[in-house]
């Protein structure tokens, strides 16, 4: 029974059923017609025919026939035609008020009558009317009726036939061009799942089933791509994490020895070592927090522009010390926005310490702001060493380092832009960069002036000052 199940589960029979089913009804219909065509087409034959032997049999009787109502002669002749055509036949005077002569022949015994009147007309003087009854269901007795009939009927078989054949053949092809698609994206997956990711799905099929194949192929490049960051973060984060421990071993072991007197100088060196290690373990964490959004955003309502001008003054000394010029560009237009103050100088921060980081001395920084009606827009420009175009979508990934060989020179461990992308995501926001190598960067925050977040917190707050109320 499962069996029989799975198999009607499959998408080429499914879609085989449906369009068998849809062009069943159709044919069906078309059949209904032609059966309706063909028995109308058959009584007006049979009408004709009748017609024509009433003609026959008002020939016979006229011929013959005497100008006086009532003789021997004339009613002798009446049965003799009557008994020739053996049908019940009458013949009624002109008035249509009577019945001159009938045969013994009634109609009332015919299970579907047809009656034919025709006037009977001897030297320009009619002398009555000739009625006959003749049954539409029995009377089969004509050969081109009967050769008509079987002909009429074996056109319908074959028609039926040939279209049936047709609709199965049509309806197992469209069935298999819809499913072949699908079956083969179908086998792909096994593939992929089975953990050979280099192939992609065949493009083919309809338009929907190609934008389903795209995203799939797209899905799997993203995830070789995550797989092979995954790789890469994995060696970057076990480097990261061992240097400052080996330091402080081997250190500490040289202490231990005898080899390092125990001066407060390699006291500190090992203190700062673990402190680099922590500091690197509290970004990992604070990283995973912001991205998992297990942090609360504490909102509040803050002018972006004095938030932004106050991060730039506590960088102008360490930018005097590294001889590199800061320009603030202060638009003079207050610009408010509900944020989280303590998350957004954090996000401000990293981007202002990058810039001043790979900015060599002599260089300049520029902070300018772009204030929209629904949202508000920081840049930060430098004229450092840039960023290649091949590594501008990895630059906010974790412990992802530009140029790797000088970045380390720089310091940092590469989790600052992956924080600060997480936390304007977290304020609904978008973080961004343009750079070019050797000429510098720009990253760009734009966030939304007013947050959906807000409506919440504050909603949250009239309730509590409503209960404290109470």
């Amino acid at each position: 029974m499962n069996a029989i199940l799975a198999f009607f589960k499959k998408a080429q029979v499914s879609m085989f059923m449906i369009i068998a089913s849809v062009v069943f009804f159709t044919i069906l219909g078309i059949y209904l017609a032609l059966y309706f065509s063909t028995k109308l087409a058959l009584i007006e034959y049979k009408q004709q025919y009748f017609t024509e032997k009433m003609y026959q049999m008002s020939y016979v009787f006229r011929t013959g026939l005497s100008q006086e109502e009532y003789t021997f002669e004339n009613e002798v002749l009446f049965h003799k035609m009557a008994k020739e055509f053996g049908t019940p036949v009458e013949f009624v005077s002109e008035d249509m008020h009577k019945i001159i002569y009938k045969n013994g022949l009634s109609h009332l015994e015919l299970t579907n009558p047809y009656s034919v009147e025709l006037p009977v007309v001897k030297d320009g003087q009619t002398l009555g009317y000739l009625r006959a009854y003749f049954d539409m269901d029995q009377d089969l007795s004509s050969p081109a009726i009967f050769t008509l009939e079987k002909k009429l009927k074996d056109q319908q078989r074959y028609i039926l036939l040939s279209i049936g054949l047709l609709v199965l053949l049509i309806s197992f092809m469209i069935a298999k061009y819809y499913a072949e698609p699908l079956k083969g994206a179908a086998k792909y997956a096994a593939k992929i799942l089975k953990g050979n990711r280099e192939e992609f799905v065949p493009r083919q099929g309809t338009e929907e089933v190609k934008q389903l194949i795209d995203s799939t192929n797209s899905l799997l490049i993203e995830f070789s791509n995550l797989e092979n960051w995954r790789k890469q973060m994995m060696e970057d984060l076990t480097h990261e994490l061992r240097t400052p421990l080996t330091s402080v071993l081997t250190r500490l072991e040289a202490i231990i020895d005898g080899v390092y007197p125990k001066t407060d100088k390699n006291l500190q060196d090992i203190y700062e070592q673990v402190e680099r290690f922590s500091r690197l373990i509290h970004n990992v964490q604070q990283l995973s927090e912001a991205e998992g959004a297990r942090f609360k955003l504490n909102i509040k309502k803050v002018n972006l522009v004095y938030l932004v001008k106050g991060v730039y003054d506590g960088f102008l000394f360490i930018a005097k010390q590294r001889q590199i010029q800061m320009h603030f560009v202060n638009p003079n237009t207050p610009c408010t926005a509900y944020i989280d103050p303590d998350r957004m100088i954090q996000v401000i921060t990293n981007i202002i310490s990058n810039a001043l980081k790979y900015t060599p001395p002599g260089g300049e920084v520029w902070l300018e702001f772009e204030i929209g009606e629904d949202d508000f827009t920081f840049y930060c420009q430098d004229n450092g060493i840039g960023i290649s175009e091949d590594e501008l979508p990895f630059v906010f990934n974790r412990f992802y380092r530009i140029d790797k060989s000088r970045s380390r020179d720089y310091g940092g461990s590469g989790i600052g832009l992956s924080i600060s992308k997480a936390l304007v995501h977290a304020h609904g926001g978008e973080i961004g960069v343009e750079s070019e190598l050797e000429k510098g960067s720009r990253f760009w925050v734009k966030i939304p002036i007013d947050n959906h977040l807000v409506s919440v917190k504050d909603q949250h707050d009239k309730t509590e000052a409503l209960h404290g109320a109470i």
